[in-house]
């Protein structure tokens, strides 16, 4: 795969607070780069420096071999972008919201038409062409802004927090359309704090935390960060004392053990060693919910930061 995107130690600094701190990756031709991280971890800013929108304070991008701060022009006409905040016109229905789009981007009057006509198909928005944005359900905004990111069809796409607000029902269906450009070929940088949509959508992630880097693989590799195979959470009938805590961390067989929202997360390089677990915690504090699950991009997420993915 040939390399389409390149970052360079991007940094953004607000005041006295860095935004991004020192970020560097690379994106290849027609892959799906997931950012994943909390709400304030510096995703939505590294996307506007990636897209010409801010300044880095240090550091650059170069996007189809154009410099995104030399060449803002020549970028610009790379890519599509699906924002995190909602902006719609007030006055423009959808059709002629994608024609000035298309338009803006040069295309003839034919050609812009034609191109909306199809694209309000994909998006399933044909039947609501003539409402304005603010007039759609929620899952209709969100396949607006993915619309009016693809009408011109760039061949890199910026989507932004795509699910953001949506229920689980109209994620997973926002969800095929992303899939559907992931077939097209699209290159595509999408960010997120929802660990299974990465999982399910991006051929490679970086986990990002406070504007840091903190780990970038594939969902797979990352799991593998955890040298473990099984995830066990037990939460104690009382509280389970340190000294077993500690003595569970020795146990052959035992990666590491967390206690965590009143419960023990272990995690299990052997199974073996999970009789002996629960032998010693039923003595110590007995056990009121046990679970046990495959390693997730949570898990790691959690291993990496001693904390929960924050909303």
């Amino acid at each position: 795969m040939n390399e389409i995107i390149k970052a360079e130690h991007l940094e953004k600094v607000f005041g006295d607070q860095k935004a991004v701190d020192n970020l560097s990756f690379t994106v290849h031709r027609g892959e799906t780069l997931g950012l994943l991280g909390p709400n304030g971890a510096g995703k939505t800013t590294t996307i506007k420096m990636l897209i010409g929108l801010i300044k880095p304070t240090r550091g650059g991008a170069i996007i189809g071999g154009y410099d995104v701060q030399e060449n803002p022009i020549e970028v610009k006409e790379l890519f599509g972008i699906s924002p995190q905040e909602l902006s719609f016109d007030h006055h423009l229905s959808l059709i002629e919201d994608l024609y000035f789009y298309v338009r803006l981007y040069g295309l003839s009057r034919k050609e812009a038409k034609e191109r909306v006509k199809e694209t309000l198909k994909w998006a399933r928005l044909e039947n609501h062409a003539e409402k304005i944005g603010y007039q759609l359900s929620g899952g209709m905004q969100r396949r607006l802004l993915m619309a009016r990111a693809m009408v011109t069809d760039p061949p890199i796409l910026f989507l932004d927090e795509p699910t953001t607000g949506l229920d689980p029902q109209a994620r997973h269906a926002l969800w095929d359309y992303i899939l559907d450009l992931k077939e097209r070929g699209k290159t595509i940088i999408l960010t997120t704090h929802y660990l299974e949509e990465a999982e399910m959508l991006c051929d490679r992630v970086i986990i990002i935390d406070y504007g840091k880097k903190i780990a970038e693989g594939t969902p797979d590799e990352l799991k593998h960060i955890l040298k473990v195979e099984n995830i066990v959470t037990i939460k104690p009938r009382n509280s389970i004392s340190q000294r077993v805590i500690e003595e569970i961390k020795e146990f052959t067989g035992v990666e590491d053990a967390i206690w965590h929202d009143s419960s023990l997360k272990i995690y299990l390089k052997d199974e073996y060693v999970l009789e002996l677990i629960i032998s010693l915690i039923l003595t110590d504090a007995g056990i009121l919910e046990m679970d046990i699950k495959r390693a997730s991009l949570e898990d790691v997420f959690l291993h990496l930061t001693g904390k929960e993915l924050r909303e």
